[in-house]
């Protein structure tokens, strides 16, 4: 490719994610994230964006810190299913069974014993077929995982930040074990149970929460901004 042409590439590639990261900012709030707008946000970057440089990665990092503050705030709030599925549970679990063309989508929320009952009288029996009958493949990994494993993998981003991300996806299993062992029933409500706790037990799980912020998300931006507006400028999320 010439180099004026292939200069002519980065520079539309750099518009491309200015205008994207300017998007982002202007319709994401901490209140209404959910995995459906951070995944397609996703999709839509890698998409867009055919050059894999510095800023690509710089930009796939802002999403990385909402889908941290997304499931942060969800394990805080005692929702532990949709925290759940953004750190552990795979978007897509598809099961090959034996002598069929097209596998089958695993339920996400529920048993796979219960899904593939037919298979068996017994709950041993369903289990002894899926052993022997079935192999699963995980087609989508959840969004942390599958973004940390990208951002690792990319030989762009600080270990520092690389460090950062995998203490907060632990800060958030941590959390979700510490409110579970609180013990509260399916008919109490937490917030509830908390108003009847002294005031230095409130202080204490509050403590132990995620609590995070958008910090480092606006961080990213600044310097996404200023690396476009000035040659040379580094980022110290960068290795």
């Amino acid at each position: 490719m010439p180099l004026n042409l292939a200069e002519d590439h980065i520079k539309s590639n750099e518009i491309i994610l200015f205008d994207y990261n300017l998007s982002l900012e202007e319709t994401f709030s901490p209140v209404n994230l959910n995995e459906k707008f951070l995944e397609q946000k996703i999709f839509e970057l890698e998409e867009i964006s055919q050059v894999r440089d510095c800023l690509y990665w710089l930009t796939l990092a802002r999403l990385n810190e909402l889908v941290l503050l997304c499931a942060g705030n969800y394990a805080d709030n005692f929702e532990f299913t949709p925290a759940g599925d953004l750190l552990v549970n795979p978007r897509c679990i598809l099961v090959h069974i034996k002598n069929r063309n097209r596998p089958v989508i695993k339920k996400r929320h529920s048993r796979i014993t219960d899904q593939f009952k037919n298979f068996g009288s017994t709950k041993g029996e369903v289990t002894q077929w899926l052993k022997n009958e079935t192999l699963l493949e995980i087609k989508e990994e959840p969004l942390l995982p599958y973004l940390f494993k990208s951002l690792k993998n990319s030989g762009y981003m600080s270990q520092e930040y690389l460090i950062s991300i995998d203490m907060r996806m632990k800060k958030i299993a941590d959390v979700m074990v510490f409110l579970c062992s609180l013990h509260f029933t399916d008919s109490q409500d937490p917030y509830q149970c908390l108003q009847y706790m002294t005031q230095s037990e409130r202080r204490f799980i509050k403590s132990s929460l995620c609590q995070f912020d958008t910090r480092s998300f606006y961080d990213l931006g600044y310097d996404i901004h200023k690396m476009i507006q000035h040659e040379g400028y580094r980022s110290s999320f960068l290795c």
